[in-house]
């Protein structure tokens, strides 16, 4: 299926601005589906545990469609892949409105996670083909679009709740939203078909992949940690009140999002270990901080210190993996990254839920530190291996 728009400027600002727009409608939803989860929870009559297990769902299912959609995308290009992954994906937002029963829940969140992954990977591979051929930054914008997006999706959510809307008439405005953004999809250039990677080069790049792999896992597994935890650290350790330790992962986020525009206007190509170095350390420090703090106020700081230093890692670290694929691999090593920052995104919090409960939840939050202190040694030293960069071109 191949969606086309008018043709009204270059193919360069068509393209940059579909990307920007998926990647927006990508965080609406999450935004959405974070606000709408406790009216899904009641509606359901699961119990916390209950919820858990369903979520999880969604990182299950997610994972091994990954590698998949990575060949698919190296096959067939953003042209055909990312528009049908946002079709999908609103039909599978509209789904889970309509998704009472516990079992019913289950398979949608199942679809979700299918679904996720696959448009995950067709964003970032998409991206990064943008990238390498214009010569210029874009990743990082679209994950701004994404962080902008959950907080207004949460945002508006809120307000649809307050006027009494279910889950039902939210998940579907939010399929809808999706489907506008599918429709207006640009006609992407494609990757000529003939154009594969040698066997050599791909064995070369491997242990590469591996190593930036675990680095993104690590940036994931420090995010999602923060946003399930830095609430009840401020509430329980510190002992904020409710309307403050919300704020917590809310300017954690917001930082986030400010970071990566600011990062896109003023970061140049060419800086991407330096860029990584200085946000891990920036990272390590807020969470330092964070854990540490005498009163609430000063771990608010560190929340927003750490979402500034983490804003510019994924987005950076996933550019510099599709500047480095030879030609034909982008989607697959793409892919196989991604999965690692997915698996990172699921343990997090339940690594810091078990380092908590043997030692303490400052102490937990302290360690995020440390890693994010090997992030900034081992980012950099792996940026800075050699190699081999094939040309790429693209063709309407």
């Amino acid at each position: 299926m191949e969606i086309a728009v008018p043709v009204s400027g270059s193919a360069a600002a068509l393209e940059k601005r579909g990307l920007l727009v998926a990647y927006a409608v990508f965080g609406i939803f999450w935004g959405s589906w974070a606000a709408v989860l406790p009216d899904v929870r009641a509606r359901s009559d699961l119990s916390d545990g209950q919820l858990g297990l369903a979520l999880a769902a969604v990182a299950v299912a997610a994972v091994p469609v990954m590698p998949l959609a990575g060949r698919l995308m190296d096959r067939h290009g953003a042209r055909r892949l990312l528009p049908n992954a946002l079709l999908a994906f609103a039909a599978v937002t509209a789904l889970l409105g309509f998704a009472v029963a516990p079992l019913a829940l289950v398979v949608a969140l199942v679809l979700l996670g299918a679904v996720t992954g696959v448009l995950d990977v067709a964003a970032n591979a998409a991206t990064a083909a943008w990238e390498r051929v214009e010569g210029r930054r874009l990743m990082t914008a679209g994950h701004g679009c994404f962080s902008l997006g959950v907080l207004a999706g949460a945002a508006l959510t809120g307000v649809a709740r307050d006027l009494g809307a279910g889950p039902a008439v939210v998940l579907g405005a939010g399929a809808l939203v999706v489907a506008v953004a599918a429709l207006a999809q640009p006609r992407y250039r494609l990757v000529p078909a003939g154009e594969v990677a040698d066997p050599a080069g791909r064995w070369r790049v491997a242990p590469l992949l591996v190593g930036l792999g675990a680095v993104i896992a690590g940036t994931f597994l420090v995010e999602d940690a923060v946003g399930a935890w830095s609430a009840l650290h401020l509430e329980r350790t510190l002992s904020a009140p409710p309307w403050m330790s919300g704020l917590g992962p809310g300017l954690f986020a917001g930082a986030m999002a400010a970071a990566r525009f600011g990062a896109h206007w003023f970061v140049r190509p060419g800086h991407d270990a330096r860029v990584v170095a200085l946000g891990a350390t920036g990272l390590a420090t807020g969470m330092l901080v964070l854990a540490l703090a005498p009163v609430p106020e000063v771990a608010l700081g560190g929340a927003v210190l750490g979402g500034l230093g983490i804003s510019v890692l994924a987005p950076t670290l996933l550019s510099a993996v599709g500047a480095r694929s030879a030609p034909g691999r982008q989607g697959a090593d793409l892919a196989l990254v991604t999965t690692f920052g997915y698996a990172g995104f699921v343990t997090g919090p339940v690594l810091v839920g078990l380092l908590s409960a043997a030692l303490s939840l400052p102490t937990a939050l302290a360690l995020l530190a440390v890693l994010a202190g090997v992030m900034a040694a081992a980012g950099p030293w792996l940026l800075s291996r050699p190699v081999r960069r094939p040309e790429a071109s693209l063709t309407r």
